[in-house]
């Protein structure tokens, strides 16, 4: 169980690189278009990480290429599919559906593994979800087409959990990450085929920004999931990764002053609640409804 500890430490500090990204690729955006943007951030950590694993290409085989395949496609849907979908709907719409991937993952893993949440981690993604509509403020009276492709976006997120977890174990962390990473990077090429860029320019602070994005948003994120969720489950992962709004609405709050109302902040205070409740089974710490109290194994 210390090992699997570790493992959701490290998946936790995941989460706070990528509560960085959020208001770093916001402002780079604003001399970036979109596409243009993903190609550089994506196609920059593949280089990266595939120089990196040029040691290791001895260890390369055909399963190693399909099942990384296989990942690159879920998080290059999830991608493009957050892209499409929060053009016709809004970000904390976008954010929420995003984050019920956290749901999804233990259904799934149900579905297709037969694998059961305990009550721990039942009890913690509830109180994640409660958290995480408190924290976007999200408006689902009037679900449109943006919501569902943004829904789409989400079942992929969860695939991508999911399959991490299950296919991790079986290979070299690195090869498989860059494989991974490739495909993403190669898929995202192909969106740029018919987009005129000859013309921008970009300035130093941006590719700065960027190189940021690619290395502890891009390279150490996935390198440090696909390591981790070798010894931690897919349904803790979820958990864990719907902690990522509450440092974005940190970093955004420290670096461009974004302000977050009252109920944003018992938001983020329920997803971590929901977290620990679910670390709380690693712990050996349940919960027993004979003496209403918390009692150590």
């Amino acid at each position: 169980m210390r090992k699997q500890l570790k493992a959701d430490l490290g998946l936790l500090s995941v989460t706070v690189f990528w509560g960085s990204t959020f208001i770093l690729s916001k402002l780079t955006l604003l001399e970036i278009p979109l596409l243009l943007f993903l190609v550089m951030r994506l196609g920059m950590a593949a280089v990266i990480l595939d120089v990196i694993a040029l040691k290791q290409i001895r260890l390369l085989n055909r399963k190693t290429l399909l099942h990384g395949a296989v990942l690159g496609l879920f998080l290059y849907l999830s991608y493009f599919f957050q892209m499409w979908g929060i053009q016709y709907t809004t970000a904390s719409n976008a954010g929420f559906i995003t984050g019920l991937s956290v749901v999804m993952v233990p259904i799934f893993s149900y579905l297709i593994f037969r694998i059961k949440p305990s009550f721990n981690v039942a009890l913690g993604i509830v109180l994640a979800v409660i958290g995480l509509f408190l924290l976007t403020g999200a408006d689902l009276f009037s679900f449109n087409s943006g919501d569902f492709l943004v829904l789409i976006c989400a079942v992929t997120v969860a695939f991508h959990i999911i399959y991490t977890g299950k296919f991790a174990p079986q290979h070299h962390v690195l090869l498989l990450t860059a494989v991974q990473l490739t495909v993403v990077a190669l898929l995202s090429v192909s969106a740029l085929l018919f987009y005129d860029f000859s013309q921008r320019v970009i300035s130093d602070t941006a590719w700065w920004v960027v190189l940021y994005l690619a290395v502890f948003g891009t390279v150490y994120p996935y390198l440090m999931q696909t390591q981790m969720q070798r010894f931690t489950t897919t349904t803790r992962t979820a958990l864990i990764f719907a902690i990522e709004p509450v440092f974005a609405a940190l970093f955004a709050f420290i670096v461009a002053k974004e302000s977050l109302e009252l109920s944003g902040w018992f938001g983020g205070f329920l997803i971590v609640l929901g977290m620990i409740f679910s670390e709380l089974s690693v712990l050996h710490v349940p919960f027993t409804k004979k003496n209403r109290q918390w009692k150590s194994q």
